[in-house]
């Protein structure tokens, strides 16, 4: 049996040495999907796109969340980015306005979400994953402070005080502490309920109405709650010591994991009048192709490959949360059905090239009013003032 085997295989090299070598093409693929759940999906993706165009091999690079965006910029600035490059969703108007990226071309009817690619008209990347933002109730402690589910913010309050007032360490609001990249993606949904935005035009604008009245409200919030890190926040939901914190799909999917003693409840978000809709925060994973390419054909097949349907429902069944970008493909589950409803009223971060930078000036305010440093007036117009030195720089 040993000789037989020892045969096949020298003429196998045999048959490899001897036939003619050709080298294959390269196509540089950077993606954040390293976790042990999702990463095997992406690289059968890539075996099959392989598979079915031969003759072309695809580099994948893992990039993380802590440094990608610099290793991003770094490329694009030595003129060396990849041919395929994902970007979180408050990231490509940034590349976008810059001229970093090719214009797309693909049927965007029935897809979710693909207004956050769009700039002056033209496409500049494609929805690969998305999600967003609800509220998740803790029913036992609703029951022991003998509350209902808020239909506004006035009520809302009034819920979030009864549930702190209970004592033992409970608090009735989650309320995210300066985190980078969380902390305006929690206010920014109550500006939106309240009727405001920021965006006027091309331009941030926060010295308004709307902005002042949702930012004292916050604050009134998190005077009910525990303002600590996310992750903290939703430990402590875990072991029944919130009453109400908003969160994604990840946090549905510890809690059925983990099957805590206390019944739970998904609900969309509290407007502040309750005949209107509560809009929430949306966000997700793109596909992009950087205008540099020279196999922009190639990456292009590429990327509809990985966010076909099909694919996209398998890499969120991975994971256990978020959706594949299809308005049709809606979950049968009653909890997954909210965050889904959610999505069709969730709006995305504004399209700002300058908007990583803004983000977090926006949440330096949030943060002053919370901790009581600063009046909402006194803020609001420090954070205006910052926001224009970098936009004139």
């Amino acid at each position: 049996m040993k000789q037989k085997l020892t045969a096949v295989i020298f003429a196998l090299t045999i048959t490899v040495s001897c036939a003619p070598s050709r080298e294959k093409q390269t196509l540089e693929f950077w993606h954040f999907w390293t976790d042990p759940q999702a990463k095997p999906v992406i690289e059968h993706v890539v075996g099959k796109f392989e598979q079915d165009n031969p003759g072309w091999k695809v580099n994948l690079t893992d990039l993380t969340w802590t440094d990608g965006h610099q290793k991003i910029v770094v490329a694009f600035g030595a003129g060396k980015p990849p041919d395929l490059l994902e970007l979180g969703s408050d990231w490509i108007a940034e590349f976008a306005f810059s001229g970093a990226l090719a214009e797309l071309n693909y049927d965007t009817s029935g897809m979710l979400l693909v207004n956050n690619a769009v700039l002056d008209g033209k496409i500049y990347g494609r929805p690969w994953f998305v999600d967003s933002r609800v509220l998740y109730y803790n029913l036992d402690l609703f029951e022991r402070a003998s509350a209902k589910a808020p239909s506004d913010w006035m009520e809302l309050e009034q819920v979030c005080a009864k549930i702190s007032s209970l004592g033992d360490g409970i608090a009735g609001f989650a309320a995210n502490s300066n985190e980078p990249h969380r902390l305006y993606k929690k206010f920014l949904p109550f500006l939106w309920s309240a009727g405001g935005d920021i965006s006027c035009g091309t331009d941030i604008c926060l010295e308004t109405e709307p902005m002042h009245r949702s930012l004292e409200y916050y604050a009134r919030l998190v005077r009910a709650g525990r303002i600590d890190s996310q992750k903290n926040l939703e430990d402590a939901f875990i072991e029944g010591k919130i009453g109400v914190i908003m969160s994604g799909g990840w946090l549905l999917q510890r809690l059925e994991k983990l099957k805590p003693p206390f019944g739970f409840r998904l609900e969309t978000m509290v407007p502040e009048d309750s005949t209107k809709k509560g809009i929430s925060f949306a966000g997700g994973e793109f596909l992009v192709i950087p205008a540099k390419s020279s196999k922009k054909e190639m990456a292009q097949k590429l990327m509809a490959l990985l966010t076909g349907s099909e694919y996209g429902r398998i890499l969120c069944d991975s994971v256990g949360f978020g959706f594949p970008p299809y308005r049709h493909i809606a979950p049968t589950d009653s909890n997954r059905t909210v965050l889904f409803n959610q999505l069709q009223n969730s709006r995305i971060a504004p399209l700002h090239p300058q908007w990583v930078y803004i983000e977090q000036i926006i949440e330096n305010m949030v943060e002053a009013v919370m901790l009581g440093k600063m009046s909402s007036a006194q803020a609001i117009a420090a954070a205006q003032k910052k926001i224009a030195d970098v936009r004139d720089h």
